[in-house]
């Protein structure tokens, strides 16, 4: 049984998602179709990558992860497929893939277009399926798709080290209004490593301790965590954290790496 998972930028209770889902199991009869999430920021790519990566993991291989954001082929040029870990990716080249693979995959492809494919208002429906539904029958890529790669010339906003100062930024809040930071546990414990720090919110020192989880700390209590998927995390125990804390995407966050006598 094919397994699809969707992740967009349509909003909750679009009409889109049950019209990429109608087409699905028309073209894949036997298709599971699993909603990852629908409510990231209009074309914000990066967002969409990280939530998708967070998860694509716990899927079976041979799952097919539709990538439906800033999806026009007469923007963006080439759809692509990318075979990573086992999973296929399909969506447009435009920088989502680059923000989910920071590392370039081995396994790139772009899917053969017709001449008037680029006119097509809705390639995830109409489009990308038909290669999916393709892939299912044939068991390969052959007359599907062909080597590519990745347009690279792109700016990725990387978090970065300078001075004594680890600089990244939200890249969304969630449900619980906790705020994802694209800091990760490795990077920290590179330019940190075990020295006393502070965590700026705003300009302001807010925290300086990772906490092992939000449920140890007193409620109202303002925490960082590095979550599950290994990024630093923030928000507050059983408190709307993001909003008292003046967080939303984009905003910046600035570790400070302190001398012993800094402290």
């Amino acid at each position: 049984m094919a397994i699809i998972t969707l992740t967009s930028d349509y909003g909750s209770g679009s009409h889109y998602i049950g019209a990429l889902k109608g087409a699905i199991l028309s073209k894949i009869p036997e298709a599971q179709i699993i909603d990852i999430s629908h409510q990231t920021d209009k074309f914000n790519h990066e967002q969409l990558a990280y939530v998708l990566d967070g998860v694509y993991r716990n899927f079976p291989k041979g799952t097919w992860h539709l990538l439906a954001i800033d999806t026009s082929i007469f923007v963006h040029k080439q759809i692509l497929i990318i075979e990573h870990e086992g999973h296929y990716f399909i969506g447009a080249d435009n920088t989502v893939f680059n923000f989910l693979f920071p590392i370039k995959p081995t396994k790139i492809y772009r899917l053969i277009l017709k001449p008037a494919d680029d006119k097509e208002l809705f390639p995830e429906k109409n489009i990308f399926i038909d290669a999916i539904a393709q892939f299912a029958k044939k068991g390969d890529l052959k007359g599907i798709a062909e080597p590519a790669q990745i347009n690279r010339d792109v700016m990725v906003h990387a978090p970065f080290y300078e001075g004594n100062l680890l600089r990244g930024r939200v890249i969304f809040i969630d449900s619980f209004d906790n705020a994802h930071t694209n800091i990760s546990k490795k990077l920290f414990e590179e330019c940190i490593g075990d020295s006393d720090f502070k965590i700026h919110l705003w300009k302001r020192s807010r925290l300086d301790f990772i906490a092992s989880s939000y449920q140890l700390q007193r409620d109202g209590e303002e925490v960082a965590v590095f979550n599950s998927n290994g990024f630093l995390e923030i928000g507050m125990s059983r408190g709307r954290g993001a909003q008292l804390m003046g967080l939303s995407a984009n905003a910046k966050i600035m570790i400070e790496k302190l001398n012993r006598d800094d402290s």
